[in-house]
């Protein structure tokens, strides 16, 4: 018997009712192996970056649902829905994203952690770009992790963040560092105070609504946080359902360095998004469905 499928109430009140990409895992028939990037398939197992194929073994299916262990996956790139190759797959320009997910906590060395994520197709498909934009719906971050100081002994911390990517050039052209600019539920390199939020070993739906000027992160349909950007101001941030936006660190300690920068984000308005599942072999995630709402 097919799954019913309800529209999202998030999804439903900003009129995104149409589901465009939905992926149950049935069969390995749904994952395109052969590194040619063959049209017709939701996820590419051909990665960007020069990446290594994945394999079957890799990404085994039972029971409709995904049982993620990639043997290598640096910085969370795995599945995909779109094809270096063969230039063919899913691109996402808003709508409404979501997967149901599973994961455990990290055991042994681990270079990808559990992500639902997408990364600017410029960048993945190799094309020129001097700025770009990354959405991570989902990334795990292990407890024991430096620089989470204070979270010794809880569960898995759950984040959603929004990237800012930028290429400086020098006089003559020349390509002289990829700079990368943050902004987040969490305070590393953004400005804003920790929000942080633990999640258990059980099943969640992770999602974010992408519309102009507006990103907000839900798990399990309620509202996580969410950011509004514009071309010329400084982005805010919201948590949960409070209407006053999240103050900066510099507001509360005037000392610091001021750490966001008005026009943050307004790149995603002219970005077209690559779909990522990602993690690594010792951090191997569970995905039951992907799916993405749009108007």
């Amino acid at each position: 018997m097919k799954k019913e499928i309800i529209i999202p109430e998030a999804a439903k009140a900003a009129g995104m009712t149409s589901l465009v990409f939905n992926e149950d895992f049935d069969n390995e028939k749904s994952i395109d192996f052969s590194g040619e990037g063959k049209p017709g398939y939701s996820f590419y197992a051909d990665r960007p970056y020069a990446m290594d194929t994945l394999t079957p073994d890799e990404c085994q299916m039972r029971d409709s649902v995904l049982y993620f262990k990639p043997e290598k996956c640096a910085s969370a790139i795995g599945l995909v829905t779109y094809s270096k190759k063969g230039r063919t797959g899913f691109l996402m320009h808003y709508g409404y994203a979501e997967a149901r997910i599973r994961v455990d906590l990290p055991v042994g060395e681990y270079d990808g952690w559990p992500a639902f994520w997408s990364m600017d197709k410029r960048d993945m498909m190799g094309e020129h770009w001097v700025t770009c934009g990354e959405l991570d719906i989902l990334e795990m971050v292990d407890p024991k992790t430096k620089g989470r100081s204070g979270c010794a002994g809880k569960d898995i911390i759950y984040t959603g963040t929004l990237h800012e990517h930028k290429r400086i050039f020098d006089e003559e052209g020349k390509e002289i560092r990829k700079q990368r600019q943050f902004a987040s539920s969490t305070v590393i390199a953004t400005g804003y105070q920790d929000q942080f939020d633990y999640i258990d070993d059980q099943w969640h739906t992770y999602a974010a609504l992408w519309e102009p000027g507006y990103i907000a992160w839900y798990m399990d349909g309620k509202l996580m946080h969410a950011a509004r950007f514009n071309a010329t101001d400084i982005p805010e941030y919201y948590y949960r359902d409070d209407p006053a936006p999240v103050k900066r660190l510099n507001e509360i300690y005037p000392n610091l360095t001021e750490c966001t920068w008005p026009g943050a984000h307004h790149v995603m308005e002219t970005t077209e998004q690559i779909l990522v599942l990602g993690c690594h072999k010792n951090w191997p995630m569970e995905v039951d469905w992907v799916r993405v709402w749009q108007k």
